[in-house]
């Protein structure tokens, strides 16, 4: 058991100098590619945001398009009614 104690006190004090200087090294270098990656991401989805926005301005909901065939289907009715008014 000692034995296993020691490695963990060795492994923990050989990591303990070499953790603040790695970070700091990758730190600067790893923000600006984490913030460059996410700054690229936010544009991208911005702009896949307003393409999507504009082509669902233009479509007609199904439900939309089944209220157009209704009326549709409604005057044609109506028209067909009116001829036996006459």
């Amino acid at each position: 058991m000692s034995g296993g104690n020691l490695e963990r006190q060795q492994n923990s004090n050989t990591d303990t100098p070499n953790s603040p200087e790695k970070p700091e090294k990758r730190e600067p270098s790893s923000k600006k590619s984490l913030f460059g990656n996410l700054n690229s991401d936010l544009k991208h989805a911005l702009n896949t945001w307003e393409t999507l926005t504009e082509e669902a301005a233009n479509k007609v909901s199904p439900d939309e398009e089944q209220l157009q065939e209704v009326k549709r289907l409604l005057g044609e009715l109506k028209s067909k009614l009116n001829q036996f008014d006459e």
